[in-house]
């Protein structure tokens, strides 16, 4: 496991940088495993990026034991390698008298098993099949654990042949990511149901019996990711936002907005009628001003004229 591999570097006087470069392992990720060994108390910073190991322990059973925790597992990889440089592979299987079994088609194919993972060789580069399964908190995690192991596995593989196989580039023709312990799937697995999710493209969402850890799969780390969000966002609301709560909410939006707008259009009429009568009224208070200014007019006159005379 990453875990061994980082004490036993550490325990040789390797830094952190010089792990990450050597094993390709990204730096965030070297730094969230420094963090779980630092909190174990098997390993302990002693100065700028040097650290020393406190104790002998192997991790590889405890992680298995812990592993359950983990929301995701990433597992049945298929890895296809291409390297940078034309290599007979074949040529050094038998320089080196490493044993191999020669099939697919007329038997061309040479095929070895190194550290429990099958390996093709084929006219392009390598097939490898991973059998180990790879726990973690998000799928893309999971994944990055997946491509150390094989980044491992390639390197001993040119141990064994004698060889630098120098640089390569890789894709996955498989991968499988199961969201563990999912309710869902304890339901199918429990009746003994499958559930199977297919598009254009084919299968990319399923529950069968593959493991018994009830899992939700998928095939993407992608949409691994955006099934794991909106299993735990339904989850938070206690998967009462079904399609008939939002047909039902949408109706009753819908009713409201109707209301609203005959009351609106109640109350644009009774704007416009009080604006009718307000302007009524503002003419009668208008004659009434100028029947009292006429009146006042008149009674000034009439005083005027009683004085004059």
């Amino acid at each position: 496991m990453i875990l061994d591999l980082i004490i036993s570097e550490i325990k040789n006087g390797n830094r952190p940088s010089q792990i990450s470069k050597e094993h390709n392992i990204k730096k965030q990720t070297m730094q969230y495993y420094l963090r779980q060994l630092k909190k174990k108390g098997i390993i302990k910073k002693i100065g700028y990026g040097t650290w020393e190991v406190l104790k002998e322990v192997s991790i590889s059973n405890k992680v298995s034991k812990t592993s359950m925790k983990k929301q995701i597992r990433g597992h049945a990889f298929n890895w296809k390698v291409k390297f940078k440089k034309k290599i007979d592979l074949k040529k050094f299987l038998d320089k080196s008298n490493i044993k191999y079994q020669l099939i697919g088609i007329n038997n061309s194919t040479p095929r070895i098993i190194l550290n429990n993972k099958k390996i093709w060789f084929t006219k392009k580069g390598l097939v490898i099949y991973e059998p180990q399964s790879f726990f973690a908190q998000s799928s893309y995690t999971s994944k990055g654990m997946a491509v150390w192991e094989l980044d491992k596995t390639i390197k001993m593989l040119g141990r064994h042949l004698k060889i630098d196989l120098g640089k390569y580039y890789f894709m996955t023709s498989r991968e499988h990511y199961g969201q563990i312990k999912n309710e869902l799937a304890k339901q199918y697995n429990d009746k003994g149901e499958k559930l199977y999710i297919r598009d254009d493209n084919g299968k990319w969402m399923w529950i069968d019996f593959s493991h018994s850890v009830h899992e939700l799969e998928t095939n993407n780390p992608k949409i691994s990711r955006g099934v794991q969000n909106w299993y735990n966002d339904m989850k938070k609301h206690n998967f009462e936002v079904t399609p008939s709560f939002l047909l039902q909410s949408i109706n009753q939006v819908t009713q409201n907005q109707n209301v609203f707008a005959q009351n609106m259009e109640s109350h644009i009429k009774a704007i416009q009628t009080l604006g009718k009568e307000v302007k009524g009224l503002s003419k009668t208070i208008k004659g009434l001003r100028k029947k009292n200014l006429d009146l006042q007019l008149k009674i000034d006159n009439q005083k005027t004229l009683g004085d004059f005379i």
